[in-house]
């Protein structure tokens, strides 16, 4: 197996965090940089940019808790319960139904956990590049400081979309119980980390920058603050994340569309030149060294296992309901990332299971219908492989990179703060841009709705959906198995577990 240089990295870092110490989460107490003397550590240039590759690899949780709780509570992602499987004290029944409490499910508080990972890593990080002694030029230190700065945005970026007030930690927060900042003064503080970082980051693609934070990532970031700043703050900024977008846009980096929509997601994702016109930033994974990229085996039957040569079972999980999965036209190309109808084993013949919902012997044929949350038969609900199926796999987890950050993202949304700013007209050019490549109708007009169900069909399952949803005023909205929900649940509880870690917390209205 050949393993992209940057993936060493993270491999290295992985170790490298075990020297640091892992930084206790579950209470915010800042006294961990007492626990990794940074005067002490790093001796050596290798040694500092392994240890920001600890930072780096604390990415890698973003997939699952964060990703996967924004799309389950979402129209775009449902996991029944199947027989004795996906029950797990009804967690995917309370995230579908818009149910969650502070305590459940655990998702939230592994998210809240995930961030704040990312926050301490990046802080002890900066405080060893501002008092190490090193033969490194002083642009190296600026590039790597504006990298640090980047993925700690990250991290409180996703922190205010989903909690709103959170604690802001800083390398020069003193040690102590933290209390929440206001959302709008966590906001300013991600805007001007960002605008601080951007001179000192690379611009550029290839494997050079593969996993990095670039400008090209920073400004992606910074437009996905601009668009939801009304969300954060109640003032919208529409020019500034058009001003954003336009920075990706018109880069000298030369980002694209990829002709080959699906290869963005393919196993080998990291080697194939194509993808670096459009994959923005990437979170790298590597099935031994780097793990926790097991999508396939959340979606895929349990008897699909033999058709694509893997080791083990998948574990029949993750699907979409028929009212999402049929706003895909026919003769759009997506529609190939969902396994819908017969599905074959290696012969040709139509796969045999046994449901455990009802103990019969049936024909493996998915169906976009699926007929109940509680007591879903197994071969209810369409099933994603976007990400390319790993073949003749021998581990639960694959190659495949996240994909956080997308050109054709950058573009929806510049329409739509074009849309949002009264400039239809402008917008209908990018948003045709993408329904090219998918093989779609060009639109004549295009309105806030277009734009929702495009960036619907385009990102699906990319980590975006509830953000949507949220700025689009459909969040409360009914949907299979979801009444209307209460406006407090745009955000999720601080977690029980970090409120009795940290009295200077205060609950979020609602819960």
């Amino acid at each position: 197996m050949k393993i992209h240089p940057y993936k060493k990295i993270i491999a290295a870092a992985s170790i490298t965090s075990l020297l640091l110490g892992a930084p206790a989460c579950t209470d915010l107490d800042t006294e961990i940089y007492d626990r990794a003397d940074a005067n002490e550590f790093p001796t050596s240039v290798q040694e500092l940019r392994s240890i920001i590759g600890s930072t780096y690899a604390e990415l890698r949780g973003f997939y699952d808790p964060v990703s996967v709780l924004n799309e389950a509570t979402s129209d775009e992602m449902v996991v029944p319960t199947r027989g004795p499987d996906w029950y797990d004290n009804a967690s995917w029944q309370q995230m579908a139904r818009h149910e969650w409490t502070p305590v459940s499910p655990g998702q939230i508080n592994g998210s809240w956990e995930w961030a704040y990972r990312v926050i301490a890593k990046a802080n002890i990080n900066l405080v060893a590049l501002n008092t190490t002694q090193l033969d490194i030029s002083d642009a190296d230190r600026a590039t790597l400081a504006a990298e640090l700065k980047t993925a700690r945005a990250y991290a409180y970026f996703w922190l205010i979309d989903m909690f709103g007030s959170v604690p802001l930690i800083t390398e020069d927060t003193p040690p102590g119980n933290p209390s929440q900042s206001p959302r709008s003064e966590v906001f300013a503080f991600i805007e001007k980390d960002l605008k601080d970082a951007l001179p000192n980051l690379s611009e550029g693609k290839g494997t050079e920058f593969y996993g990095r934070f670039t400008k090209g990532a920073a400004n992606t970031l910074l437009a996905k603050l601009y668009l939801n700043a009304e969300v954060y703050t109640g003032t919208a900024r529409w020019q500034d994340a058009i001003a954003a977008t336009d920075a990706v846009i018109n880069s000298s980096t030369g980002y694209s569309l990829n002709p080959d929509f699906l290869s963005n997601f393919a196993v080998n994702n990291a080697a194939n030149p194509a993808t670096y016109n459009e994959n923005i930033f990437t979170i790298p994974y590597d099935k031994i060294l780097a793990t926790g990229m097991n999508w396939q085996m959340r979606t895929l039957h349990y008897a699909q296992g033999g058709a694509y040569g893997l080791s083990g079972n998948p574990w029949n999980g993750f699907a979409t309901r028929a009212d999402f999965y049929n706003t895909f036209p026919e003769n759009d190309k997506r529609r190939a990332i969902w396994l819908v109808g017969p599905q074959k084993d290696n012969q040709g013949n139509i796969i045999q299971f046994t449901d455990a919902v009802d103990n019969k012997s049936k024909q493996l044929i998915f169906t976009p219908e699926i007929s109940s949350l509680e007591k879903a038969f197994g071969n209810e609900g369409v099933r994603n492989v976007k990400y390319e199926v790993q073949k003749n796999n021998n581990r639960t987890d694959q190659d495949n990179d996240f994909v956080a950050f997308r050109f054709s993202d950058v573009l929806l949304m510049k329409a739509e703060a074009l849309v949002r700013s009264g400039n239809s007209g402008d917008a209908i050019d990018l948003v045709n841009q993408v329904r090219q490549r998918a093989g779609v109708a060009n639109l004549g007009a295009v309105t806030l709705d277009d734009i929702l169900a495009e960036r619907g069909r385009e990102l699906t399952w990319e980590g975006w959906r509830r953000n949507d949803l949220i700025r689009f005023g459909k969040w409360e909205d009914a949907w299979q198995f979801k009444n209307n929900s209460d406006v407090n649940r745009r955000l999720f509880p601080i977690p029980a577990t970090q409120l009795s870690s940290n009295p200077n917390l205060k609950q979020n209205p609602g819960y």
